[in-house]
């Protein structure tokens, strides 16, 4: 049978109300308040299904059950097992799903596990479903289904600037650029190793040379840090050592770098 049929339902508010619903596609009821949209879904379609199924039970089990009423319909075929989604109010979190609020999200894990297939032949379980533990949350938003990137048109305070004048918006009032990790004069022997420097204006500069201010450079080793070891001589109380040398790292891979490890991690 294609169709749930119901005939004169009269339960609450409803007034012999006949319907078919077919099987197989997402049917919702809509109307306004006093309709009879729960009268008709959970007070006939769900009760008689539970009716229904609790019936299967056995006599000794029934009588634990109190009386199984059926709901005021002259008539219910093509009724297939139903499952009510409780409708409460409850706190949200960053991680909240409908499947988390209704709780139907532990009963779609554990069929998951069950009857789902791994193509690589490992056994699920109902953790690689779930987006609180290290096997089952994307790698990216760690279970969050958000993942926050760097725009990095927004570092941008003025593109007729050059580095040294203060193109970056993380530019400080000394000339240090803030998560470059280096010095503007060293940031320019990058530059210059690549055939360019920090003088000129950020909106002459080409995509690459963009690229290789904002993520990096294996071109040439550089000594690291904010203050040159000059000025570092002149300090008291310290032991100045010389910076530690590699590559030019960029600034957009040293954000992200920060902003992960301070970032939220999955739960269990």
């Amino acid at each position: 049978m294609n169709f749930l049929r119901i005939r004169h339902a009269a339960e609450h508010n409803l007034k012999n109300v006949d319907v078919d619903i077919p099987h197989g596609r997402m049917t919702v009821v809509t109307g306004v308040s006093g309709s009879g949209k729960s009268s008709l879904v959970f007070d006939v379609v769900y009760r008689e299904a539970r009716r229904r199924y609790l019936e299967t039970f056995s006599t000794y089990a029934r009588q634990f059950m109190g009386k199984l009423q059926r709901p005021e319909v002259e008539l219910i075929s093509g009724l297939a097992p139903a499952v009510a989604v409780g409708q409460r109010t409850s706190a949200a979190g960053p991680r909240s799903t409908v499947g988390t609020l209704t709780e139907i999200y532990d009963d779609l894990r554990l069929l998951f596990a069950r009857l789902g297939k791994s193509p690589d032949g490992i056994r699920l379980s109902r953790r690689m479903f779930s987006f609180n533990s290290a096997e089952g949350a994307c790698p990216d938003c760690r279970g969050l289904g958000v993942e926050d990137r760097i725009d990095p048109e927004l570092l941008i305070s003025d593109p007729a600037r050059s580095l040294r004048q203060g193109a970056l918006t993380l530019t400080t009032s000394n000339g240090y650029i803030i998560y470059s990790q280096v010095t503007m004069d060293v940031l320019d022997q990058v530059c210059r190793a690549h055939g360019f420097s920090a003088d000129i204006p950020w909106r002459d500069l080409t995509d690459a040379q963009r690229e290789i201010v904002l993520i990096g450079s294996e071109q040439i080793r550089i000594p690291y840090g904010k203050h040159p070891l000059e000025s570092r001589l002149r300090w008291k109380g310290i032991v100045a050592k010389p910076r530690q040398e590699g590559f030019y790292k960029g600034i957009l891979p040293v954000m992200e770098a920060t902003a992960a490890a301070s970032g939220p991690s999955p739960s269990g």
